[in-house]
């Protein structure tokens, strides 16, 4: 059976670097451990992969959090995953997430 890739959502991500801050779930968040992100809908635990629309790198990333909280933006990043993706300098970029 022929599986359809799963739908991607396009916009703007930002990145977020408070160490040791306590996520929506309780947990605390580690911001240089793994790659994590925060999603306003997509499961707690999702893995997601995420490029970066200007320079083609792509990352995996396990959703840990609920935000980003402005409009404009579609997931917020760790700062290993902002890292991994080459947007810290910029602090945001234009990315499409698809959930894995």
């Amino acid at each position: 059976m022929f599986a359809f890739p799963a739908a991607a959502e396009i916009g703007y991500a930002s990145w977020y670097g408070k160490e040791n801050r306590v996520g929506s779930t309780g947990k605390v968040l580690q911001h240089t451990k793994y790659p994590a992100a925060a999603h306003k809908t997509l499961p707690i635990g999702t893995k997601v992969l995420i490029t970066h629309l200007k320079t083609n790198k792509t990352i995996t990333a396990i959703i840990e959090d609920r935000g980003p909280y402005r409009k404009c933006r579609i997931i917020d990043l760790n700062t290993i995953a902002a890292s991994q993706l080459g947007i810290i300098k910029d602090g945001v970029a234009f990315v499409k997430v698809q959930k894995l």
